[in-house]
């Protein structure tokens, strides 16, 4: 895309509607009414007016989260689907419940009603989507989904089509003649998580990040919009269907222009709301969506703005300041750093009347307001000046490069740094070596410059040289043995067709993040490094040589060369569509990389690094992992290796950040259950995450679980056979449900089935979660790191719920 998109216009309105959370938002045909569903379980329905909004009618009756809601056509009724398993019918002029044409059905992630008012369908976790009257009566068979849980529905405008996503990477549309289907159209790669219908117009959004346009008479594609780094949880289109509005894991919001893709403009640091918070009038142009708490609503214009709102400066102004006081605050008084909380808690007390600015979030916040002392990695603030952390980093990375086979030593590293460097500006109080090192250690990984090469020791990283001199082409110098890979047979020492990419703007993107995004990739299981490049075996043995050089200059053949040499053509085109992604992200106005066939050395070392055991385990690619599709490949790897060093950067900080704060998950579990809680809890240490588990007394396993930020509830065949009410955990789950109610919270729950058990009798429904995982019960390491991978995924996305 050449256009950038310019800032979001700043909200015409905002009010605050569910404190617990909101999940669910819905226009009025006639756009003058807007129903808005909560984690509390209520459903409230506003009349915007002037800044705010007035409340008309608040709905009770579900006992979970609202996670969709419909109007009828004459916007006169209602449906709802809720966590509790329930459909509701809500008359919008009494508020009413007039009827529950569904119940126990498991989450009901999607209602919709048909244009005609009179077939309501609905679809969630049951994996059945069950299309019935206002009364409840079957209109058609359920149809069940091809790929387990259902997450979005939609109608055709004319109501002769009825298009369903769930977790596969097709498009499902079936006739509503005879409720056969009509078409089944690729929407992937990974799960598509939303479609949206309009006269004109059908589009998707799939877990790569990407939007499919299409052609709603032949369904077939038209376009694609590549502008988001996380899932598109949501598209909505504008009243005339000459805009797009999506919403992305990657924490933005983003308008586009439908026919041509541009972008028109982003908000960045947006609630990630993977539920669907996000929905265009159809009357005016206007979108709705949450604050970045996720507790308010905001209306923006669809129109682009030229700049930020009225304001904003002095607000930021307003802001810096008083993160400037605190920070120095912290420095007087020793404290090695700051939480999230305390620095919020601060800015509340200090601005209590300051409407918080469009894109406040917490964690965003903190990260982007320039106070000039703080530094802000993996969810913490650190009483320290970014500049030099910054600095130390370099000199972190001189002092590897000057060490044989660039190892870096992290904390004994910094110590001896931070010994021999002059104190900074402003006393006393500076952080611990370990949550220096731990910063540091983050800072490197996240901008490619370092490779965390062994879980077991985090402060263990790979630092490469940032080779800017001519190469030369010469074997590869040894390194120690530390491991040996299988030499394969008949390979040339020499390729021929070798590929070299020429970017002559490179910006950001160094040597140096070429080599470790190589590694990052988790494809190779032993490799070897010099100041030239990097030689590499897949996991099936086939080798790889990457190099990378840059020549600072203007001239034609200055800026970065990259050459990659591959035993097979696939992985060589893998690797170069790959890297060109990246940069192309990197870099967003840098010209496409000038390509060119040379040759290169392929000869394999005879000492080879094994890439980490643990790694390999739980987190690393294989062959067997790769979709068929070249361009699904890269999407794949691409997401892939993100992954990877927000992991590596997670077990920096976890090892060595001082005053860490709450555990991400406590393990609710029975005693009988402890060695496989155990087992979970250090594979899930080994992701990057703290786990907390072995509690079996009533309250201080409630206290616990209020301290982290999800619980998650071994379903094993203990307690199977036991039974829900009869076991140790239905009496501190109880009371726990009634504080968190009481206090206005709730507790996000992950159900993890263990060995493949069925989950026990008298399940409260809140635990009968769609997001289900497993764990164990598998003697087939990729399937057990399939498992891993989504239970980190689903923490994480609960994560940034709490």
């Amino acid at each position: 895309m050449t256009a950038r998109p310019v800032a979001c216009p700043p909200a015409t309105a905002g009010w605050a509607a569910h404190p617990a959370g909101l999940c669910a938002l819905s226009w009025s045909h006639d756009g003058q009414r807007l129903a808005t569903g909560g984690n509390d379980g209520l459903i409230k329905i506003w009349r915007p007016r002037g800044g705010t909004a007035e409340l008309l009618e608040t709905l009770r009756g579900h006992d979970g989260a609202v996670r969709s809601l419909s109007w009828t056509p004459d916007d006169a009724l209602l449906a709802s689907g809720a966590e509790d398993g329930t459909v509701g019918i809500w008359d919008t002029a009494t508020g009413e419940r007039l009827a529950t044409p569904q119940r126990n059905r498991g989450w009901v992630n999607a209602v919709a009603w048909a244009p005609d008012g009179r077939r309501l369908a609905a679809a969630g976790g049951d994996r059945r989507l069950v299309v019935t009257d206002r009364y409840g009566r079957p209109v058609t068979r359920p149809l069940p989904s091809p790929y387990g849980v259902f997450l979005s529905l939609a109608w055709s405008p004319d109501g002769s089509a009825l298009a369903a996503t769930a977790r596969g990477a097709e498009l499902t549309v079936w006739d509503t003649a005879d409720w056969t289907v009509r078409a089944r159209p690729a929407a992937g790669p990974g799960s598509v998580w939303t479609v949206c219908w309009w006269p004109g117009g059908l589009a998707t959004g799939n877990a790569a990040g990407r939007v499919h346009l299409w052609d709603p008479r032949t369904l077939r594609p038209r376009a694609t919009i590549d502008g988001h780094g996380g899932a598109v949880a949501r598209v909505t289109a504008g009243h005339d269907g000459a805009v797009l509005a999506t919403l992305s894991h990657d924490q933005t919001v983003a308008v586009w222009d439908a026919r041509t893709g541009r972008p028109l403009w982003r908000r960045a640091d947006a609630y990630p709301g993977w539920t669907g918070c996000l929905e265009a009038s159809p009357t005016a142009g206007l979108l709705a969506g949450t604050d970045a708490d996720g507790q308010e609503v905001r209306l923006w214009p669809l129109a682009p703005a030229d700049g930020a709102g009225p304001g904003e400066q002095e607000v930021a102004a307003q802001v810096g300041g008083v993160l400037r006081d605190v920070l120095d605050d912290a420095r007087r008084t020793g404290r090695d750093h700051l939480t999230l909380t305390g620095a919020t808690g601060h800015l509340a007390a200090a601005l209590p009347a300051l409407r918080k600015p469009e894109g406040w979030a917490e964690a965003e916040f903190v990260r982007g307001a320039d106070a000039g002392a703080l530094a802000f990695f993996g969810g913490r603030v650190a009483a320290l000046d970014p500049a030099r952390l910054r600095r130390l980093a370099d000199r972190c990375v001189t002092a590897a490069a000057a060490a044989p086979g660039a190892d870096l030593p992290l904390r004994p590293t910094v110590e001896r740094l931070l010994a021999a460097a002059p104190p900074a500006a402003g006393g006393t109080g500076h952080p611990s070596a370990a949550t220096t090192a731990a910063l540091v250690g983050a800072l490197l990984v996240r901008t490619g410059r370092a490779l965390l090469t062994d879980t077991t020791r985090p402060g263990e990283l790979w630092v490469p040289r940032a080779e800017t001199e001519a190469e030369t082409e010469a074997e590869p110098d040894a390194v120690p043995e530390t491991g040996r890979g299988t030499r394969p047979e008949a390979v040339p020492e020499t390729l021929s067709d070798a590929e070299e990419l020429h970017f002559p703007q490179a910006g950001p993107y160094t040597p140096a993040r070429v080599l470790t995004d190589v590694l990052h990739t988790t494809l190779f299981r032993h490799w070897a490094a010099d100041h030239r490049g990097l030689t590499a075996l897949t996991d099936d043995g086939h080798p790889v040589r990457v190099t990378a050089r840059f020549t600072a200059g203007e001239g034609p053949g200055n800026g970065l060369t990259v050459r990659i040499a591959a035993a097979r053509d696939e992985d060589r085109a893998l690797l170069a569509a790959l890297l060109t992604r990246r940069l192309a992200r990197a870099c967003p106005d840098a010209a496409p990389p000038v390509r060119r066939t040379t040759s290169l050395p392929l000869t394999v070392p005879g000492s080879l690094r094994p890439w980490d055991p643990a790694a390999t385990r739980v987190r690393s690619l294989t062959r067997a992992d790769l979709p068929p599709r070249p361009e699904d490949r890269v999407a794949l790897v691409d997401e892939h290796l993100d992954d990877e060093r927000a992991r590596q950067e997670r077990l920096l900080l976890n090892e060595g950040f001082a005053g860490h704060d709450r555990p991400d998950v406590h393990l609710w579990h029975t005693p009988e259950d402890h060695p496989t809680a155990a087992a979970l809890a250090a594979e899930l240490t080994t992701l990057g995450l703290r786990a907390t588990y072995g509690e079996h007394r009533t309250d201080p396993l409630t206290e616990s679980t209020l301290d982290a930020r999800t619980a998650l509830l071994l379903l094993t065949p203990s307690l199977a056979a036991r039974g829900w009410p009869a076991g140790p955990l239905a009496e501190p789950y109880a009371r726990l449900t009634a504080r968190t109610r009481a206090a206005g919270r709730r507790i996000r729950w992950l159900p993890v089935t263990v060995d493949g058990v069925e989950p026990p009798a008298g399940l409260p429904d809140h635990l009968h979660s769609f997001d289900r995982y497993e764990y164990g019960g598998e003697d087939n390491r990729t399937a057990h790191r399939g498992h891993l991978d989504a239970l980190l995924g689903g923490i994480l996305i609960d994560r940034t719920r709490s």
